[in-house]
């Protein structure tokens, strides 16, 4: 039985079945045999607006201020993203590099969910995570090497941002898998896409163990 209930992959790829990490990320989570398992395609979801309205309706409602029933729907949509979010006990996030970073729609996504109070809370100067005792694995590819030993490892602004995000809102076991790079020969990316499948493989092994106690 896996140890995960409810794994939620967050698929940050418009490519379709042409995707690479999506490709990767389907292999790990057959692996890993969750027993429940959504897919929540970033560029087909029907994400709220976050604008400079939707930003001073909050600081509205922080105060205490009045605001229209607009703004209070407008913030009962993102608090029911960050519910749903904080609903499952294993993120998976597969993302292409695009330019050195994410794809717009995770930023997007990620920006509509971090808000103190709801994935986060300061207190003394001090930050607590609220999704702690999670588990966060992100499958990232791209053209350029930059895993930490690769030669480009100075650009990465896609696997590093998303590793400390998930830090931030509180999770301490955080896994990633390379697909790198996906630019060149046929030989270098097949042979880009087999160290991915092989260090997914090797993922989903580790994560089956049953944990110790």
């Amino acid at each position: 039985m896996s140890r995960f209930a409810r794994l939620l992959h967050i698929e940050a790829s418009p490519r379709g079945p042409r995707s690479r990490s999506s490709d990767v990320a389907r292999r790990l989570i057959d692996g890993i045999a969750p027993a429940t398992v959504e897919t929540l395609n970033l560029f087909e979801a029907d994400l709220p607006p976050f604008d400079g309205t939707v930003i001073e309706g909050r600081y509205a409602l922080l105060a205490g201020d009045a605001v229209s029933p607009d703004v209070v729907a407008q913030w009962d949509a993102i608090r029911a993203r960050i519910d749903h979010f904080l609903s499952f006990d294993a993120w998976l996030f597969s993302a292409p590099m695009w330019n050195f970073g994410v794809p717009y729609p995770l930023k997007h996504y990620i920006d509509l969910i971090t808000h103190p109070g709801m994935t986060f809370t300061v207190q003394d100067g001090g930050v607590t995570g609220l999704a702690a005792g999670r588990t966060a694995i992100v499958i990232g590819s791209g053209a350029l090497d930059i895993r930490p030993d690769g030669p480009m490892a100075a650009l990465d602004h896609q696997m590093t941002y998303l590793n400390d995000w998930v830090g931030f809102i509180g999770v301490t076991d955080i896994h990633r898998v390379d697909i790198r790079p996906t630019y060149g020969s046929e030989c270098e990316v097949s042979a880009a896409m087999d160290r991915a499948y092989a260090e997914a493989d090797a993922l989903a092994a580790a994560l089956s163990r049953p944990a110790r106690v």
